[in-house]
């Protein structure tokens, strides 16, 4: 850009009035040479007193992606690699295929049918097997797309995949009880709810499947890490 700059005789301040971050050019954001959220490890020798401008930008952003992704996270990839080694050793992995090895650690490949559902569902509080909302809930989940699928399991669990095992290994299991609506209000007016921790999916009894599901649907596209 500079080269360009020199070449069509526009100034660094014509640049910078065009590089915008929510409206403000770099000279306004106050960044130094720091790492975003840690102003106590500096990226070079006196970081700290050193602004960010247009002609340092691109330095900048290139010291950030190697503490965040290379120098910063090296020892903690590090002790990763050699716990990971006394199970299983890191270079017998190069025979798979990232593919192949996304099907051995993750859960989430298995088909979410019917017979699967009820045996990985535990209805509790107010639930029971038969009961109409337990079984709506199984047909709106038989029916979620891959993507629909993570949303769900982020909404229920907090991550977005399965354990090894798939849904019937998640622990603890999935739970799924009754959400009371306290007067005047009726169930068709709540969201459902969760415990992330226990895995506890709290299902107001809706009048049909369809609000369930238009529910359910709101709840996992608005609710993440809410």
């Amino acid at each position: 850009r500079h080269a360009e700059a020199s070449a069509s005789g526009r100034g660094e301040a014509e640049l910078e009035a065009e590089l915008l971050l929510d409206g403000c050019p770099v000279s306004d954001l106050c960044l130094d040479f720091t790492v975003p959220g840690r102003p106590d490890v500096e990226l070079c020798p006196g970081g700290r007193g050193r602004d960010v401008t247009l002609s340092t930008l691109g330095e900048y952003a290139g010291l950030v992606a190697h503490a965040t992704l290379h120098g910063g996270v090296h020892r903690q990839f590090a002790a990763f690699e050699a716990g990971f080694s006394e199970v299983f050793p890191m270079r017998h992995l190069k025979v798979f295929s990232p593919e192949e090895l996304e099907l051995h650690i993750r859960g989430d490949q298995e088909p979410w049918g019917a017979e699967m559902l009820r045996s990985s569902i535990k209805p509790d509080h107010g639930y029971h097997d038969s009961s109409l909302p337990i079984i709506w809930l199984i047909q709106i989940m038989g029916s979620m797309d891959r993507k629909e699928r993570r949303l769900f399991m982020r909404f229920i669990t907090g991550s977005p995949t399965l354990p090894a095992g798939g849904l019937r290994k998640l622990s603890p299991r999935l739970t799924v009880v009754r959400k009371e609506a306290e007067a005047p209000l009726q169930p068709d007016d709540y969201l459902p709810s969760v415990m992330t921790c226990a895995n506890y999916l709290k299902l107001p009894d809706y009048s049909c499947i369809d609000v369930m599901r238009e529910r359910l649907q709101t709840a996992m596209r608005e609710g993440q890490l809410s």
